[in-house]
């Protein structure tokens, strides 16, 4: 008999890269990606797990980091919550602090999705059995029939909908241009470097000190991301600058050959990029806040 039951299950192999590809196959795994932050990182997890509507579990497996923290922070977030701040209470984390999700949003993944710890075990089959053994329906968590804040196969619903398109960084695109001059004296805050495949791009978006505010710049070119970060102003450490311009070459020479890039892991030719399901950013639920060009 054939199981058309939708995947109810999201994995979360913290700093674990090779382990979600070898999850991914189950029919119970709807997602499973490495999560580096206890903010940015959890934001952009509990984003793309209410977006799944069929989503009732998350395990969390892999291993922590000893620095950020953000499994410790993780499961902090579903058994606490957060502070009126945004602060995880209870985190161990290195800036545990939630900015950009509305509480509406917190509630409805503390209240839909059951949280299973497995931090430390990266074997795929101990995970799997207990993928296998999770319930369909997880003990005073919301399912996919009848729930109030999902709407099955239709998606996320109205309400909370538009709570989860209100509850992401406020970007501001900025133009990949600039020329070589001394680098500014302005700017600080925090860089994170991805790639746009799909679209042949290197995708670079700098946060302000609040995490909830910042730029994001486009480009195939490594050296013009580089110059733009100088000349819109965005450091003014020549440091930082230095270790951007390492990153981004790296970054183009991954988009360029195929390989997997992953910020401040080295360039492996063994692996390739994971296909988009395995990242966390789960179904568009609105369109996105038109940017102010600088």
């Amino acid at each position: 008999m054939v199981n058309h039951r939708p995947a109810d299950v999201a994995v979360c192999t913290l700093r674990t890269h090779t382990l979600p590809a070898r999850l991914t196959g189950h029919p119970r795994v709807a997602v499973a990606a490495p999560l580096a932050t206890a903010n940015l990182g959890i934001e952009e997890l509990v984003r793309g797990a209410l977006a799944r509507p069929a989503v009732l579990h998350l395990v969390v497996c892999g291993h922590d980091s000893r620095v950020f923290h953000p499994g410790q922070s993780l499961l902090a977030l579903a058994a606490h919550g957060t502070a009126p701040d945004g602060t995880i209470i209870g985190a161990h984390g290195h800036r545990a602090h939630l900015p950009n999700l509305r509480p509406p949003v917190v509630a409805a993944f503390r209240r839909r999705i059951a949280v299973h710890d497995l931090r430390g075990q990266d074997d795929p089959a101990a995970v799997l059995a207990v993928v296998d053994a999770l319930p369909r329906h997880a003990d005073g968590a919301d399912g996919a029939d009848g729930a109030d804040d999902v709407n099955g196969d239709d998606g996320v619903a109205g309400v909370l909908g538009e709570e989860l398109a209100a509850s992401t960084p406020r970007l501001v695109p900025l133009a990949a241009v600039g020329r070589v001059r001394p680098i500014a004296s302005a700017g600080s805050g925090c860089f994170v470097i991805s790639l746009d495949r799909p679209a042949g791009r290197i995708v670079l978006r700098h946060y302000g000190d609040d995490l909830a505010s910042g730029h994001e710049l486009r480009s195939r070119s490594a050296t013009a991301l580089t110059l733009a970060v100088v000349a819109h102003g965005l450091t003014d450490d020549p440091a930082h600058a230095g270790y951007l311009g390492g990153e981004l070459a790296k970054a183009e020479t991954a988009l360029r050959l195929g390989l997997a890039y992953v910020q401040d892991r080295p360039l492996d030719s063994r692996s390739a990029d994971p296909v988009p399901s395995l990242h966390w950013a789960g179904p568009a639920t609105a369109e996105p806040p038109k940017g102010v060009a600088l």
